[in-house]
């Protein structure tokens, strides 16, 4: 269990884990993603991570994607949604979303970086 009461989540082909680590968060999603509409799963998630992360401080989320093979486009809308969310966050409550990306998979090398420029500061890739 983490600090923001977050259960492992697993459905279908994917699953999400949420831990803490020494800076922050850590959000891991290992599997695929290809469900209709993955924004019953995700939505929820993310905005119990925004909120955990304002209320609590914390500085850092990293997005652990490394073992993600496949994320279809309405689940990139749905990651780009919980960072829009960053845009109208207090600055003193913001926090570093830091996506752990795998470049050997091609949708990450081509979805992801897009991903900063929506929150300018508040995505890193690495």
């Amino acid at each position: 269990m983490n600090s923001l009461g977050i259960e492992q989540i697993k459905q279908g082909k994917v699953t999400i884990d949420v831990s803490d680590i020494p800076s922050g968060l850590a959000i891991t999603i290992v599997g695929d993603i290809d469900m209709q509409d993955p924004s019953v799963v995700l939505d929820p998630l993310f905005d119990k991570v925004h909120k955990g992360a304002m209320a609590s401080g914390l500085k850092v989320v990293n997005f652990d994607l490394k073992q993600l093979a496949f994320l279809n486009s309405s689940g990139i809308k749905g990651i780009a949604k919980w960072i829009m969310n960053l845009a109208s966050a207090p600055a003193d409550k913001r926090y570093v979303i830091k996506i752990l990306q795998n470049k050997s998979i091609p949708w990450q090398v081509t979805s992801l970086p897009t991903l900063t420029f929506l929150v300018p500061g508040a995505v890193q890739i690495e």
